[in-house]
């Protein structure tokens, strides 16, 4: 008789435990079966982002006599964007972006690069430049402003 119980208690706990994984994996697969998706958030605002231009840009200045000292500029560039999501594609262009740059700052002399008034005038055209970048190859100027975080000459 002791052998019967031992028996029955083996059978017992074998159903029981077929019961238990039969139910515990059908509500695991419930629960992963086709989910909905999360609804897009309409109209979300864009937010206002930065991006920055890495490495800074460093270039010579004009010179037009052969025998002056060559004179360099380096800035340090952020560019603040309409959207913040735009930032990927701000990334894709940024080559064209730094040789845009370079070639402004590479035209102007000493003079043109060394007081406040020639800082902005530069900053300006640079925005203009890369405004009308963008414009061009995306139909939209994506960018508020230009930003100089540093501007050294020598």
């Amino acid at each position: 008789m002791y052998k019967g119980k031992k028996m029955l208690k083996k059978l017992l706990l074998g159903i029981v435990s077929l019961i238990f994984i039969a139910v515990s994996s059908s509500a695991y697969a419930s629960g992963h079966g086709k989910k909905e998706e999360p609804a897009e958030p309409e109209n979300v605002a864009p937010e206002i982002g930065y991006y920055q231009i890495s490495p800074d840009i460093t270039t010579n200045v004009a010179t037009l006599n052969p025998r002056d000292k060559i004179h360099y500029v380096r800035i340090k560039i952020s560019l603040m964007l309409e959207d913040s999501r735009d930032s990927s594609i701000i990334a894709d262009v940024e080559p064209l972006i730094k040789d845009a740059i370079v070639t402004i700052l590479g035209s102007k002399e000493f003079g043109q690069v060394a007081t406040n008034e020639a800082r902005e005038k530069i900053r300006i055209e640079c925005r203009e430049k890369v405004t009308s970048i963008l414009q061009e190859k995306f139909g939209k100027p994506l960018i508020v402003d230009l930003l100089f975080l540093s501007y050294m000459y020598q």
